[in-house]
């Protein structure tokens, strides 16, 4: 189940481009920020244990990293820009966090069986 989720959550930025892409307007810009964005994540993702804090880090980095597609593209709107760009970096995030092979956890638990 895990896995399905983290293949769907990577999989919504590319359908959204797709989409756009297809439409009259034929705009790329939501693909280039949905390839960025998952690079991003992938690259930072957490590599032993997901703490909150380097999930956080993850989203900013590829939240800013995905917003430059559009500003060089030639995006204007601000609030857009960055509406666009939180979105593809969350759903890269979690579906590269969900496709990791690590234990999700706040902190660390003391086991009952360790004395």
């Amino acid at each position: 189940m895990r896995r399905i989720l983290g293949v769907l959550l990577v999989a919504g930025p590319f359908v959204a481009g797709l989409i756009a892409a297809a439409s009259a307007r034929r705009d790329l810009r939501l693909i280039a920020m949905a390839v960025v964005a998952t690079i991003a994540a992938w690259v930072l993702r957490p590599k032993t244990r997901a703490t909150a804090a380097r999930i956080a880090l993850t989203l900013v980095v590829a939240t800013a990293v995905a917003a430059a597609p559009a500003v060089l593209a030639g995006a204007r709107g601000v609030f857009g820009v960055v509406a666009v760009a939180v979105v593809m970096a969350a759903f890269a995030t979690a579906g590269a966090v969900l496709l990791s092979p690590i234990s999700i956890s706040a902190r660390r638990e003391p086991s009952l069986h360790a004395r």
